[in-house]
């Protein structure tokens, strides 16, 4: 590409995922032609039409079609490699962007120089709000939910004790110490000093790790609580794997980042305090059938995990690391 350099290069990696990518990159473009945006899609050795669909409709991304599945991390590095933006947007082809998005999300984070990596927040087609600020896995915070005792805390207290799906807003936090790489801005300077995604470390543990380093770079991480992006939640990960091994993949690659953060001992009690609460919840009688179900399922794969589960590599799949980028 010629021309002078964008504000922001948005990266995809797609596979399998063909189903929701035209309304990922669809929404992105008006980003692309203003000039502030350049965007390149990575097809990780796709079985679906998802490299065809790009070349086909959306001439203006740049399109890196790999021969082999070198899964996220890898995907999203090699892109970094081509990318010439002050940002880097690591975007899910599940997600969708709304009407100047990206410039927003740009703006807030030229207003906030000590935050090196900040998401958006992330709703559900329904509106629903995930609440893409995030706290580590801690022992001493999963003791504190099994024995309730954080019922015991003011509302909004406890909201800032854990973030997640106990905190409600409104407003930015500047606080966080990790939110998804689902639609993720990081600053280029981040990226040098922290170095890109880790690529031996499995499906859903690269952001968690990657914050984590960022944060030790010296950077905050954070919310920008005003802007809302649309996030079909593992749509491309339950069409490829199904909700039974998808959710075995995501506790897997909690649990992976936990032990490159804190150690193997510690993830393995992480393990089993998340396994002793999904047991109490599967059969609490103030819980819905619904609510029940969810937690049989989630605890079923605790169990596997705990007799040492480990994912399979999807077919055509690259070695970990293979063809790393070497960083600064």
């Amino acid at each position: 590409m010629s021309g002078s350099a964008p504000d922001v290069t948005m990266t995809v990696v797609a596979y399998n995922s063909e189903d929701t990518l035209a309304d990922c990159l669809g929404s992105v473009l008006p980003a692309v032609r203003s000039g502030r945006a350049e965007l390149i899609v990575v097809d990780n050795a796709s079985p679906d039409g998802s490299a065809d669909l790009v070349a086909r409709a959306f001439p203006q991304a740049r399109l890196v079609r790999s021969t082999t599945n070198r899964g996220f991390a890898g995907g999203m590095n090699h892109a970094w490699t081509l990318a010439r933006g002050r940002y880097w947007l690591l975007l899910n082809p599940d997600v969708t962007v709304p009407e100047g998005g990206v410039e927003a999300l740009v703006d807030w984070a030229d207003r906030h120089p000590a935050v090196g990596a900040v998401s958006p927040e992330l709703v559900d087609e329904a509106g629903n709000v995930a609440c893409a600020a995030r706290r580590f896995p801690s022992v001493a915070r999963g003791l504190l939910e099994l024995s309730r005792l954080h019922l015991l805390l003011p509302r909004a207290l406890r909201g800032r004790l854990f973030l997640g799906a106990y905190w409600r807003g409104p407003g930015d936090r500047l606080d966080a110490d990790w939110v998804p790489a689902t639609a993720l801005l990081v600053r280029r300077e981040a990226v040098a000093a922290a170095g890109g995604l880790a690529e031996d470390l499995p499906f859903y543990g690269e952001d968690t790790e990657w914050c984590w380093r960022i944060g030790r770079a010296g950077y905050a991480i954070g919310l920008c609580g005003g802007l809302r992006f649309v996030h079909r939640e593992s749509a491309s990960a339950r069409r490829t794997f199904g909700d039974d091994e998808r959710d075995l993949r995501l506790w897997h690659g909690i649990y992976a980042a936990a032990e490159r953060m804190r150690g193997r001992a510690y993830a393995r009690a992480l393990t089993w305090i998340a396994r002793v609460a999904f047991a109490l919840e599967a059969r609490h009688p103030g819980r819905g059938p619904e609510e029940r179900a969810h937690a049989r399922r989630h605890l079923a794969a605790h169990r596997a995990l705990l007799r040492g589960w480990r994912p399979q590599a999807l077919p055509g799949s690259a070695p970990p690391g293979a063809g790393g980028v070497a960083w600064s």
